[in-house]
């Protein structure tokens, strides 16, 4: 199965609050498609790490995930 994964990127500039960034990715799993859209701006916006972005496609795949920090 192919795993393709298109990395996004928004930024947003402002006067008074000055820049921000988000990142998100368009993700292709067969047939089926994952968007993870990025929205930058002053006050919070959307934003995945790779981490996420890895995480919620082994999900969707049908894995069980448990994540120990130590």
């Amino acid at each position: 199965m192919k795993i393709k994964i298109e990395w996004l990127y928004d930024s947003h500039d402002c006067e008074t609050c000055g820049s921000s960034y988000a990142t998100g990715a368009q993700v292709q799993i067969g047939d089926a498609s994952l968007l993870f859209e990025p929205s930058a701006g002053c006050f919070g916006g959307d934003s995945w790490t790779m981490a996420e972005v890895y995480e919620e496609i082994l999900k969707h795949l049908g894995h069980e995930l448990e994540i120990v920090d130590v």
